[in-house]
């Protein structure tokens, strides 16, 4: 059976991950897609599309700062037990007396520095430089916590990956998660559906997709490299296993895309089928999610 505290630990780390790369994928579709769009939707739409990234990327940043707080009181778990935790005494030893809450305040200072950046978007759109520079902030503190403190190469690595997987997928999921008011739809004289908007931003996604796929991908082999050791290690221990269950997620998620991109170059309506492939696609990432909160969780060897 596994230990509860870890398994906490775990959640709250999986939910801070999901929380923070559907804020950087916010953040790549409004720089990187919605240009890409602008001429088949115009840009009056393209504004409200914007508006509605930048209420996800807040919605997603305000999560990504509660997760950081909840950490406070796993971590307390971790140390103390269930019943130590219940006590302020134990979460303020944790939070501002010890090597560990150090770093968690770095974290936590920053994740509000990205949720008013974030909040500041919806307001004006003028802030989005902000809210991206405090995204790649936030994202340089989350290796603070976990296997690569201490070593500058291999927080560079950790960062590198997150922000990759951001930029893949949070930037689907952002898509995927897109609300558009009928009023700004009625001025176009178009048959726009929010299927229709998002299959045509979904189209535009793979130059995009495939250099932060990529990039996912090789980080993941160094940080491999950097924490497996010898080869053996992928079987032989709870590490090395966990690891190889990621990498069949993460080759079930690059199929699910190739697959997408085939059947989007030549669909004008989103069909069933397709719509049932991207479903699995971002069931394949939420579980891609959960089992690295995992694995920043347990030793390695």
């Amino acid at each position: 059976m596994q230990d509860p505290a870890v398994v906490l630990e775990s959640s709250a780390k999986a939910l801070l991950y999901a929380s923070l790369l559907i804020a950087i994928g916010a953040s790549t579709a409004r720089w990187l897609l919605l240009r890409r769009v602008i001429a088949e939707l115009g840009a009056g739409l393209v504004l409200a599309i914007e508006q509605s990234i930048a209420r996800i990327a807040l919605r997603a940043a305000s999560l990504a700062l509660a997760a950081s707080g909840l950490r406070v009181w796993t971590h307390a778990v971790a140390v103390f037990g269930f019943y130590g935790a219940r006590s302020w005494d134990t979460l303020r030893i944790i939070a501002l007396h010890s090597r560990w809450g150090q770093s968690w305040r770095a974290q936590f200072i920053a994740a509000l520095v990205f949720m008013l950046a974030c909040a500041a978007t919806v307001w004006r759109r003028t802030f989005w430089p902000w809210a991206t520079l405090s995204a790649v902030g936030f994202t340089a503190t989350i290796p603070l916590l976990g296997h690569a403190s201490g070593d500058t190469g291999r927080m560079a690595v950790h960062a590198l990956h997150i922000l990759a997987a951001g930029v893949w997928l949070g930037t689907l999921a952002a898509v995927l998660l897109i609300s558009v008011p009928p009023a700004s739809l009625a001025p176009m004289g178009m048959p726009l559906t929010a299927r229709r908007i998002r299959l045509l931003i979904l189209r535009r996604f793979s130059p995009i997709a495939l250099p932060g796929a990529a990039t996912v991908v090789a980080a993941g082999l160094v940080a491999s490299w950097f924490y497996v050791g010898v080869f053996s290690n992928l079987w032989t221990t709870a590490y090395g296993r966990l690891l190889v269950l990621k990498a069949g997620l993460v080759a079930g998620i690059s199929v699910c895309g190739y697959v997408n991109w085939r059947r989007l170059r030549k669909l004008h309506e989103e069909s069933a089928s397709l719509a049932l492939i991207v479903a699995l696609e971002a069931a394949l990432a939420a579980a891609v999610v959960i089992v690295t909160g995992y694995l920043t969780e347990i030793g390695h060897p």
